[in-house]
C-alpha cells in the first residue's frame, strides 16, 4: 500500500516539477516551490516531500526547496450560509446538518515559485 502512495505523490511532484520550471526565465535557477494542500486532496505531505526528492533528481528542480502549506477544508452551508472547518470526513454544516459546498481544503495548487535571476 505505501508503494501506491509512494507512486502517486511521485506523480504529483512531477506535475509540481514541470509547473514550476515553466515559470523559471530563460537562464534562471529554480531554487524553490510552495504548494497547498488540502485534507481532501489525498495528498499526504511527507510522501509528497520524498516524492519530490525523487522526482526531482536531474531536473531543474534538483536542489529546489518544496514548501508545504497545508490548508484547512473550509464549508459552506448553502442552507443557513455557515462557514465551518468540519470534520472531513463528514461534508455537513455543524450547525444544521444540511450539505455543506467545499470552499478550501480539496486544492493541490503551486502557489509560489522561487528562482535565481539569469
Amino acid at each position: 500500500m505505501l508503494y501506491c502512495w509512494l507512486m502517486h505523490e511521485v506523480g504529483i511532484a512531477r506535475n509540481i516539477i514541470e509547473a514550476a520550471a515553466a515559470a523559471v526565465p530563460d537562464g534562471g535557477t529554480l531554487t524553490g516551490v510552495t504548494v497547498e494542500i488540502g485534507p481532501l486532496s489525498a495528498v499526504v505531505a511527507d510522501s509528497l516531500r520524498f516524492g519530490f526528492e525523487i522526482a526531482s533528481q536531474g531536473t531543474p528542480a534538483q536542489n529546489a526547496e518544496l514548501v508545504i502549506v497545508e490548508v484547512p477544508l473550509v464549508v459552506r452551508c448553502p442552507a443557513c450560509g455557515d462557514l465551518e472547518s468540519p470534520n472531513p470526513d463528514l461534508l455537513r454544516c455543524p450547525r444544521c446538518g444540511g450539505d455543506a459546498t467545499v470552499v478550501s481544503g480539496d486544492e493541490t495548487r503551486v502557489t509560489a515559485v522561487r528562482y535565481d535571476e539569469p
